[in-house]
């Protein structure tokens, strides 16, 4: 059992080491995810560590680490909550504030022109700034801002147990109960710009995703479609596997919507894009090109294996009550074509296809499914330019 001062001199070493472990996870997360703010918090807190290690035989180096830890701090708490919103002038004004700062105030503390004591009230502005930051924050921002004002808090405690060590002589116990702040500090603060990060990066998908998805069907757009497509056929050549593509055609959604007295078919269309988005592999994309037509890409299929895809959205157009179309059967019209390595491009496959889906809805081909002859090493004549087949009309 150890001694009551080998207790607080292990408790240190336990508290050390959550600081420095926070200061790894943040420079590696923040340069993988490119977060400028984690740099600053890892930076403040290897500045109180470094203000630790210094404060027994170094106090006046201790005082001046001590104070640029607040410096780094603030700047890491503004680059959190003030880059967006009513704050984000002020927060880039504190920015370089801080950076002056930083370099002024190391100087001025080594060449003697402020004590310890003088350097305990440069607390003062950071607490009103932190205090504004926070206050202006707290209403536009989510449950990631109380874990930040927990470690704003936590800083405050580390301050005063400064404030207590040089009121008296320096104990193991001191020393251990502010890197335990200090360490609560840097882990409350962590997680809030860990959450910070991630709904920041939700968002940017979902901005993203306007551009890329479709708004009614969750489908791909049909640029993107393309561009995949494209892509997949290239993999292919080089790859040497096989794909395939699909057209297919929702018959009777208009019966559908009369039936059941719709003001408009859009709940049919995502009932069609659902049991379309079903019947897929996470590898395979799909979009609605117009009105009730959708083009699906399967890359990297086995050979006659298409039809089971095709068969399957039969399947699931027909239990379109799982889908949100319960007491009715969504019927599809489906032209496949597999590709062997090739240099086909999209527009001539899709042609091909529109002009056999053409035939189906004629009555020239009677069958739901429609499989046409493989495309390898041949271009096929006679293709509908892209425009063409993406402004079809049925």
């Amino acid at each position: 059992m150890p001694n009551f001062p080998d207790f607080w001199i292990y408790t240190s070493g336990a508290f050390a080491g959550i600081c420095v472990l926070v200061v790894l996870l943040g420079l590696i997360i923040g340069h993988a995810y490119d977060e400028h703010m984690l740099w600053w918090h890892s930076a403040a807190i290897a500045g109180a560590l470094g203000a630790h290690l210094l404060g027994q035989d170094y106090p006046a180096s201790a005082s001046a680490m001590w104070a640029v830890q607040l410096a780094l701090a603030t700047m890491a708490l503004c680059v959190a909550t003030g880059s967006t919103g009513a704050i984000a002038r002020p927060a880039k004004a504190m920015q370089y504030l801080a950076m002056v700062f930083i370099a002024v105030m190391v100087p001025a503390q080594a060449f003697g022109l402020l004590n310890q004591r003088q350097m305990g009230l440069l607390a003062i502005p950071w607490a009103l700034l932190a205090s504004w930051y926070l206050i202006r924050a707290w209403s536009q921002s989510g449950p990631w801002i109380v874990w930040i004002a927990a470690g704003q808090v936590a800083l405050v405690v580390q301050h005063l147990l400064r404030t207590a060590h040089l009121n008296s002589t320096w104990t193991e116990q001191l020393q251990a109960q502010g890197l335990a702040a200090l360490a609560f500090y840097a882990a409350a603060t962590y997680l809030g710009m860990v959450w910070l990060s991630r709904l920041s990066a939700e968002n940017a998908l979902r901005v993203e995703a306007r551009e890329r998805t479709d708004p009614l069907t969750g489908l791909a757009m049909p640029r993107v479609f393309f561009d995949r497509m494209d892509g997949a056929l290239i993999r292919s050549r080089s790859m040497g596997y096989t794909c395939a593509v699909l057209l297919a055609r929702a018959d009777n959604i208009e019966q559908i919507v009369r039936d059941r007295g719709m003001d408009n078919n859009e709940a049919v269309l995502l009932a069609a894009s659902r049991a379309i988005a079903g019947s897929l592999r996470s590898q395979d994309s799909a979009a609605r090109l117009s009105g009730n037509r959708f083009a699906i890409m399967a890359e990297g299929i086995a050979e006659g294996t298409a039809n089971q895809i095709a068969t399957r959205i039969l399947a699931n157009g027909l239990r379109a009550g799982e889908w949100g179309l319960k007491g009715s059967e969504l019927q599809f019209q489906i032209a496949i074509v597999e590709i062997d390595p090739c240099d086909v491009g999209s527009a001539t496959i899709l042609a091909q296809l529109e002009e056999m889906l053409r035939d189906m809805v004629t009555g020239v081909v009677n069958n739901r499914i429609r499989v046409l002859p493989r495309i390898s090493d041949r271009q096929v004549p006679g293709a509908t330019p892209l425009a063409q087949v993406q402004n079809g009309l049925f």
